[in-house]
């Protein structure tokens, strides 16, 4: 089932659910994550991608929290973890960005 509450702790990865058409899936976003502007400005901010707000990302009742190894704390991302789904990626070549891309389509049921 695809996810269907989603928390972005990643702004690249936030851009990417908009692009996919995931407007009303997201759910939370850091204050990082500035685009697209007039779709993020609505959206609950859960403080910066390496100090997240574990306690108000819960209260969203996400389905999926999507963080990367860099961009987040691996403390927080533990905590989540013992709660929610969350996919962490770790981005260091452009063939893992497309993997990526693939991995959270296929996350949110947005495949090619």
């Amino acid at each position: 089932m695809p996810a269907h509450r989603i928390v972005s702790l990643v702004p690249s990865q936030t851009e990417l659910l908009f692009s996919l058409g995931l407007d009303a899936e997201v759910v939370g976003r850091t204050k990082f994550c500035i685009h697209p502007a007039h779709l993020v400005q609505n959206k609950p901010v859960v403080g910066g991608t390496k100090t997240v707000d574990v306690q108000r990302v819960l209260s969203l009742r996400p389905s999926l929290v999507l963080a990367n190894k860099e961009e987040n704390s691996r403390e927080q991302i533990e905590m989540l973890q013992r709660h929610c789904p969350v996919h962490v990626t770790n981005i260091i070549t452009l063939p893992d960005a497309l993997a990526m891309i693939g991995d959270v389509g296929r996350l949110v049921g947005k495949e090619p």
